[in-house]
């Protein structure tokens, strides 16, 4: 495991917008994704990846999912002001069974179908089909994330700050609700460890799967990282900055790394049956 190591404390260390479980999260998700896809999958994989291209078009020499896990955050940094606006999240109240706004399909769990079915036809372009394969890396990751699947009228922006004594992380100032787990609660995880699991089921997945998949993400967004603050009711507004304290951390700790394994393994199920 030295090899992972050492490329998710290098992702690190790289610049970049902060998204679901940051680089270093991304990274995670899809080197215990990579670790778990089948003979075919690796191969088809190792040559979609054969001639990847940066953000700017040019060879990016990145042949592994972990290293192109974060490229779909690299285009938003240079692209057009909201050009990728919605993308990544579905905004499911976590109060309601309602499903939140998916404009013109473009959401994180509709994203994900779209790009699996690109991915899994053969006569779509290696570029289509590289592109597709590093949108469904990205977004399986970001679903997992709770807030990115489930939020309350605050919409997870509401500006957070630690409690007397707690010390096991250090915020920066204006850190929400959602940056926090973003980040620093990814960051926390993985001190303890590496992902772990091994795919056990590789049957075929329904198409709506990864709508499934955040709706249970959502359910975990109302009890793991909502529920569990102080002061929390359905549908109202908490007071600003909500208190984060040691035992909130250690179950978020716990949360993100559990959602975290969930998508490595979903991802590579996921990736095994587009990939055949």
């Amino acid at each position: 495991m030295r090899w992972m190591t050492a490329l998710l404390f290098a992702l690190a260390l790289l610049p970049g917008t902060a998204s679901a479980w940051g680089r270093q999260g991304h990274a995670a998700v899809a080197a215990l994704a990579q670790s778990n896809l089948s003979p075919t999958a690796l191969a088809q994989m190792r040559t979609l990846l054969a001639d990847d291209l940066d953000r700017n078009g040019k060879p990016s020499h990145r042949t592994t999912l972990a290293s192109v896990a974060s490229w779909a955050d690299e285009i938003r940094d240079i692209a057009p002001k909201d050009a990728y606006r919605g993308w990544h999240v579905r905004a499911n109240p976590v109060c309601s069974d309602k499903l939140g706004a998916c404009r013109d399909g473009n959401c994180v769990d509709q994203l994900i179908i779209k790009y699996a079915a690109i991915l899994k036809d053969h006569s779509q372009s290696l570029q289509s089909r590289n592109e597709a394969l590093k949108w469904v890396v990205h977004l399986v990751g970001d679903m997992h994330q709770p807030l990115h699947s489930g939020v309350n009228v605050d919409g997870g922006n509401i500006a957070v700050a630690l409690a007397p004594g707690t010390t096991v992380i250090q915020l920066k100032p204006g850190t929400t609700l959602h940056a926090l787990w973003d980040t620093d609660i990814a960051v926390l995880t993985l001190k303890e460890g590496p992902l772990r699991g091994t795919l056990a089921d590789n049957a075929p997945l329904a198409a709506d799967a990864p709508t499934a998949w955040m709706l249970e993400s959502r359910d975990v967004a109302r009890k793991s990282a909502y529920d569990a603050l102080t002061g929390f009711t359905c549908n109202e507004h908490l007071g600003a900055p909500v208190m984060i304290d040691t035992a909130y951390l250690q179950q978020a700790s716990q949360t993100a790394r559990v959602q975290m394994e969930k998508a490595g393994l979903r991802l590579a199920h996921l990736l095994n049956d587009a990939m055949q």
